[in-house]
């Protein structure tokens, strides 16, 4: 696999398992910080949360192969397109409402990665 299909392979199992931790927490419910420490085998153990640990951790190892690759002042700022991704899965399986000022951003950040790429 070439080191940077691997980078964005790391990069979407990563920003797939943040979004999962948000439906497995709109499944568990709200807690606060002690209720998340108090009751942190039950969290984890909520079905999407689990499957967003195993996927975070994949990204975890293959990010250890991208960063002995490249730069990391080159490497972690492709991180950033995991928000775009993450707002992108938000809107169309959370329902959430994105507005123009958080469109305007992400386009930023696209810039930012498409500049970085070039350097």
């Amino acid at each position: 696999m070439s080191s940077f299909l691997l980078l964005l392979v790391s990069v979407l199992l990563g920003s797939t398992g943040q979004f999962l931790f948000r439906m497995g927490m709109k499944q568990y419910g709200q807690v606060n910080a002690a209720g998340v420490f108090k009751n942190l085998f039950s969290i984890v153990f909520t079905p999407p949360i689990f499957i967003g640990f195993v996927l975070f951790g994949m990204s975890s190892v293959l990010w250890l192969s991208v960063i002995s690759k490249y730069q990391l002042s080159y490497a972690y700022p492709m991180v950033s397109m995991g928000y775009v991704l993450t707002l992108v899965l938000s809107r169309l399986f959370l329902n959430e409402q994105i507005n123009i000022i958080r469109i305007i951003g992400t386009v930023f950040i696209i810039f930012g990665v498409i500049l970085i790429t070039r350097s």
